[in-house]
Order: C-alpha cells, then sequence, then structure tokens
C-alpha cells in the first residue's frame, strides 16, 4: 500500500523569476544546485531526467508557465510510488523571487514515513541550495559529484565531519569562517552556508559542499564545484577522503 504525503517549502530568492526559471528548467544550471546529471526536454509533454550513483529519476512536465509555474509528475511504480514536483514563482516587489516548492505524491513500503522525514529535512536543504547558487554563482557552471559512503551513526558522522573540517554541527551558524586541510583534499576556505539535522554545507569561491547523514544513516557527501578543471581528479580526492574517513 502506498501513503500520500505532501512537503511545502517557501524560499526567498535573490533573483528574478526569469533567472529562477532558468535554474530549474535548465539541465546544466540544475546541475549546479540539484543532485546527478540533469536533462529537460522543455514544454508541456516533455521531461525531466536526473541521473544519480544508483538511481534514475524521471518524469513528465505537465505544467510549463515561464517565470510562473512548473509541473513534472514521475509515472506511477507498481508498487504505488509516484512523485510531483510543483514550483510557483512570484516575483517581489523591490525585487527577488518567492519560490513555493510543493513536493507530493504516494511512498509505498512499511518505512515510507522514514522517508516522508527525510524529504522533510531535504527538500528545503535543496531549495536552500538553490538559493545559494542564484546569488553566490548564478551562470556559473559545475557538475555535482554525489558520493555515498558506509551508514554510521549520526554521533560519528559528524565527529569525523567536525575532525575534518574543524565545524561543530551543534554549533555552527552561517557564515562561520571555516578553515581546513582534510586528508587528501585541497585546502578550504570557505564559510558555512547553512546548517540543519542532517546537512553541513560549506560555501568556498568556487565551490558549494555538502556533508549529509543520510537516510538510513549513510554517509554521503555532495560538490558542485564551479568551472572545475579536472573533475574527474575532484571526484577521486572526494571519494578517497570518504573511504578513509569512515573506514
Amino acid at each position: 500500500m502506498a501513503h500520500p504525503f505532501e512537503i511545502v517549502v517557501e524560499q526567498a530568492l535573490d533573483a528574478t523569476p526569469e533567472q529562477t526559471w532558468e535554474a530549474l528548467t535548465n539541465g546544466p544550471a540544475m546541475d549546479a544546485w540539484f543532485m546527478g546529471t540533469n536533462e529537460v526536454v522543455p514544454g508541456v509533454g516533455g521531461s525531466v531526467r536526473t541521473v544519480g550513483p544508483g538511481f534514475t529519476l524521471e518524469s513528465t512536465i505537465t505544467t510549463w508557465e515561464p517565470a510562473q509555474r512548473f509541473v513534472h509528475v514521475t509515472p506511477q511504480g507498481e508498487d504505488g510510488r509516484l512523485m510531483t514536483f510543483a514550483y510557483e514563482i512570484e516575483g517581489r516587489a523591490g525585487g527577488g523571487t518567492l519560490l513555493r516548492f510543493v513536493h507530493s505524491g504516494f511512498l509505498p513500503g512499511d518505512d515510507w514515513e522514514d522517508e516522508v522525514d527525510a524529504l522533510g529535512v531535504g527538500d528545503p536543504a535543496y531549495m536552500r541550495k538553490l538559493a545559494t547558487y542564484l546569488r553566490h554563482f548564478r551562470g556559473r557552471r559545475a557538475g555535482s559529484l554525489f558520493l555515498f559512503g558506509p551508514s554510521v551513526s549520526a554521533e560519528r558522522f559528524w565527529a569525523v565531519t567536525r575532525a575534518s573540517f574543524g565545524v561543530d554541527h551543534a554549533t555552527a551558524r552561517p557564515e562561520d569562517p571555516v578553515q581546513a586541510q582534510p586528508d587528501g583534499l585541497d585546502p578550504i576556505d570557505g564559510v558555512v552556508d547553512f546548517v540543519n539535522r542532517d546537512f553541513l554545507a560549506i560555501r568556498t569561491a568556487d565551490a558549494a559542499i555538502h556533508l549529509i547523514h543520510g537516510i538510513s544513516g549513510h554517509s554521503v557527501v555532495e560538490v558542485h564545484r564551479f568551472e572545475d578543471p579536472d573533475p574527474a581528479a575532484t571526484e577521486r580526492a572526494w571519494s578517497g577522503w570518504l573511504d578513509r574517513a569512515f573506514a
């Protein structure tokens, strides 16, 4: 049996409705803030395709109203799984945009409530990532490096990240300075971008780094490095750090 769910997130953006629309509906722009590699075939009846490590998410566009409303829906699975992604874009007096994101549908399985709980934390984090992209990196291009490590307790995950990055997840606040030399990585010189229960986001001049204690306790690293001269080397470095840190 599949169970209905709905998550609503409102996010203020330092961008015009047209710039917001571009970030939501252009594949390379999505790569700079969303997960995986993204392709968008525009217009009603078109598609959104996201490919990440071990998953592919495909959906059909049902609403295409440029700079106003964008909706795409996954096909319903045999187990009843279905997801709708709806974005409403509203320009604000004096500039900026208010984005209203409604993530809804049906989730199967005995652990569906755990998945809703994770989405309730992850969806606002991805809207916050979008805000960071539009404010600090708009128009720049980056891949989305998305790496999974072993499942660990929250206590161990945050202890390891504190040792590597010098940031205490429990007390970190936006714009706190971050200067660190994690094992095998380039020096980190930036600030805390945001923090929530499962995410610690670090922003540098050329990267958005996300350390995530994911669903089922997975240790996750997501990195968007802008104008990366050697994406393969970046992936090897972060994969090596993840393997060593949680060995």
